[in-house]
């Protein structure tokens, strides 16, 4: 378990030291570049060389196994895209499930430090984003975590006004899981709120995709989480997790939407997780809504970046209610590692070259 709170401690120590960012477009000093870059190494090794940690760790194995005895078609076509190209590239280097893991690991933190980048405080951010999505998401459902990467990725290139490399990276998004589809209405809003063709453009884009990826996979879903009314534990826990924040960005938005482009993304997430919570009494499947519900959880960590101004707090004690929302995402952290019901998967931490020692 030392590992991930040496995880943990990394972007918590520096959101304790790092002054606010003042201007959200400026750019970063090369010290805090360098430590941007330093958490993402970190974290791509953590996800790439672990072993038999994750709760969908066997799934993976197999889905690797029965594409490393098939073509390249195959691979293209047994499972999301993206995700079957880097199986089958990892196969043909001998590198096993651990590059395949390194790959979305790296999908996931990029992105995560991409789209927190602009944000007053983007260290405090990724804090949050640690004990959930980087850990529980990103260790355990590895598709979906590099389709959440791509989405924040996506996110950050709007935030720089790139349209056309935004629209690239949520196809690449649904390449990895194909359910990432479901988001492309929140970025069709923002997009119309600036350019009403190429909001156009986005709605067509997004018809495609549903029919083009979602279509083909409805059986698959409906029969697996649907039909079948699969119930996850914990999953109103976690649902409520990124409601609670989405409440706060709904009520204080003007604020929040003051300094970033991207508002309009986050806004619409926020309220997409409270339609995910509302869900929960409707559903006949808790899983179906939990898993849809991970694609919104980055609101978690958007609402810890930008915590002061959605508060109003005063900026002459920032350590005060730093330290409280550091203590908050550790207390998150302590749940899920030592009183979830799912914690034996995750703990204690193997690694490649650790059969023996655990950490």
């Amino acid at each position: 378990m030392l590992i991930y709170w040496l995880l943990f401690a990394y972007p918590a120590i520096l959101a304790l030291t790092a002054p606010a960012q003042v201007d959200p477009h400026g750019q970063r000093s090369a010290g805090q570049k360098l430590a941007a870059l330093g958490f993402v190494v970190f974290y791509t090794l953590l996800s790439a060389l672990r072993e038999e940690v994750g709760g969908d760790w066997i799934n993976y194995i197999v889905i690797y196994e029965d594409i490393q005895l098939d073509n390249f078609t195959y691979a293209l076509t047994s499972t999301d895209p993206l995700y079957g190209l880097s199986n089958w590239i990892s196969a043909q280097f001998g590198l096993g499930i651990y590059l395949v893991n390194g790959i979305c690991g790296l999908a996931l933190v990029w992105g995560v430090v991409s789209a927190t980048a602009k944000l007053r405080e983007p260290w405090l951010a990724i804090t949050m984003a640690v004990p959930y999505l980087l850990i529980v998401v990103g260790l355990g459902y590895v598709r979906q975590g590099a389709a959440i990467g791509m989405l924040l990725l996506a996110i950050s290139t709007f935030e720089r006004g790139r349209f056309w490399r935004t629209v690239f990276l949520l196809v690449m998004a649904v390449g990895f899981h194909s359910t990432a589809v479901m988001v492309f209405p929140l970025f069709a809003w923002a997009v119309s709120r600036r350019h009403m063709f190429l909001a156009i453009f986005f709605v067509i884009l997004i018809v495609g995709a549903y029919f083009v990826v979602v279509v083909p996979r409805i059986d698959q879903f409906d029969a697996g989480y649907i039909q079948a009314e699969y119930d996850s534990g914990g999953a109103t826990t976690r649902v409520l997790m990124s409601a609670i924040p989405a409440v706060l960005l709904l009520l204080r938005w003007r604020q929040f939407g003051e300094q970033l482009r991207s508002s309009s993304v986050w806004v619409s997430m926020g309220i997409a997780s409270i339609i995910a919570f509302a869900a929960l009494a409707v559903s006949p499947s808790s899983t179906a809504v939990d898993r849809a519900a991970l694609f919104f959880s980055p609101v978690q960590m958007v609402v810890f970046g930008e915590f002061q101004a959605l508060t109003n707090l005063s900026t002459r004690a920032p350590l005060i209610y730093r330290s409280a929302l550091i203590a908050l995402a550790a207390f998150v952290q302590v749940v899920w590692l030592v009183f979830a019901t799912n914690a034996p998967f995750w703990v204690p931490y193997q690694s490649l070259f650790s059969a023996g020692p655990q950490f």
